[in-house]
């Protein structure tokens, strides 16, 4: 027996009991809006259903339950914070940069600060309240003293403060080290240049990055074509599994700046 779209849903609403759902098509797919409180999101289901495979497994049940979860948080932190709550030395001590795919917010209907940072990636703030993060917009600029650029500076210090783990795999010679800190924040670790240095150290020129959703950094150190092949595979592997996916595309890492590295497997 395989997953279907309203048994998602019908998890979704055992959390959120008055959710209404919309549907509607965008080009030649079909989207739905869930509407709680006042608050929207957009989610396409069918994606996600898709993923679960054609039977009930242990792993797609636990899927499921970060699915419901991430929605369920994302409604709450909507309805938690509200510009007038916090303060100013609140907003400082807990805000973090937040890694996004460039296609995410294209047309940027909410107005969220934003940031350039590769052709494949953007950055956005957000605002940690344990339990969650609210991606901030420009009505935080309108009532704090910073500007655009030093709150930016602020939430980049605050990412480097947090602690780095990993794990490390090597195969056919090549390492790869999994960031696994599982703070929220491991996919931000690429815009901390000190993350980055630290591995360049290690490796040298054979660095690569790979950043398949946000919960997920791989650095690699590639040193054969086997290498590349495990690295590309890896990435469409974790890509199709995220809740946020970024990109199948890796990147190279030259001790300066990022550059996108398309590989190419026979």
């Amino acid at each position: 027996m395989s997953y279907t779209r309203d048994y998602i849903f019908e998890k979704i609403i055992e959390k959120l009991p008055t959710l209404k759902i919309h549907e509607r098509r965008e080009k030649e797919s079909r989207v739905f809006i869930l509407e709680y409180e006042n608050r929207r999101a957009k989610i396409d289901i069918d994606s996600f259903v898709r993923k679960l495979g054609d039977k009930k497994t242990s792993e797609s049940d636990k899927k499921i339950e970060e699915f419901v979860y991430y929605i369920v948080g994302n409604f709450n932190a909507q309805k938690k914070l509200s510009i007038d709550d916090i303060t100013e030395d609140e907003l400082l001590k807990n805000i973090y940069p937040i890694v996004r795919a460039s296609s995410f917010n294209k047309d940027n209907e909410n107005n969220l600060i934003s940031f350039e940072h590769t052709n494949e990636t953007k950055m956005y703030l957000a605002y940690d309240f344990i339990d969650g993060y609210k991606l901030l917009d420009s009505s935080f600029l309108d009532k704090f003293s910073k500007n655009k650029q030093e709150i930016l500076d602020v939430a980049k210090k605050n990412l480097e403060k947090l602690p780095l783990k990993y794990n490390v795999d090597e195969v056919a010679g090549n390492k790869f080290y999994f960031l696994n800190a599982k703070d929220g924040y491991d996919g931000s670790r690429i815009f901390d240049k000190n993350v980055l240095d630290y591995f360049y150290k290690k490796i040298g020129d054979s660095f690569y990055v790979g950043l398949p959703h946000q919960d997920t950094l791989i650095i690699a150190d590639v040193n054969n074509k086997q290498g590349l092949e495990i690295l590309q595979k890896m990435m469409v592997h974790f890509f199709t599994e995220g809740l946020v996916p970024i990109t199948t595309i890796t990147f190279k890492y030259d001790g300066k700046e990022l550059e996108s590295y398309f590989i190419f497997v026979e």
